[in-house]
């Protein structure tokens, strides 16, 4: 979507822009919401959530973190900002396959990176210690983020 043209159409038009800045700053809001409550939630609770939780296949770990990452606006919106950047009006349409192919293989070697690295014993022991800590700093990073989308003249 990013490679077909949207960073265009937001150059041509000012209003989608202005929608789009407060479409985010109120999404990334949301997100300080989101994180402020987990933040706020007990260790405890989460444990029994997480133990009365049915096992999942790995096909449908996969498919949830797919469809996470398919359906998450900061990463359409960083796409758009790659293409912005990588391709400008004279590119062909070989460039633009060589930069998504480029892009695939990153996408792919940091996710398969992140499984591996997230999935040991000592950085889930890590990650459960700090784990809020990390949410309320999120939160913090979030809402500030948020109201100066919202709020700034540009």
């Amino acid at each position: 979507m990013a490679a077909t043209g949207v960073s265009a159409i937001l150059l041509q038009f000012a209003e989608a822009l202005f929608v789009l800045k407060i479409v985010g700053g109120a999404y990334l809001l949301f997100l300080a919401l989101k994180a402020g409550r987990s933040a706020l939630t007990p260790d405890e609770k989460i444990e029994k959530a997480l133990g009365a939780a049915p096992p999942i296949s790995g096909f449908g770990l996969y498919r949830r973190g797919l469809l996470m990452h398919l359906t998450n606006p900061k990463a359409l919106l960083g796409w758009i900002a790659t293409m912005t950047l990588g391709l400008g009006p004279q590119a062909t349409p070989e460039t633009v396959m060589i930069i998504l192919a480029g892009c695939a293989v990153l996408s792919i070697s940091i996710f398969c990176g992140y499984a591996i690295v997230f999935s040991t014993a000592p950085m889930i022991r890590g990650y459960r210690r700090a784990r809020r800590w990390i949410e309320g700093t999120l939160a913090l990073v979030f809402g500030a983020a948020g109201f100066k989308l919202l709020f700034s003249r540009a």
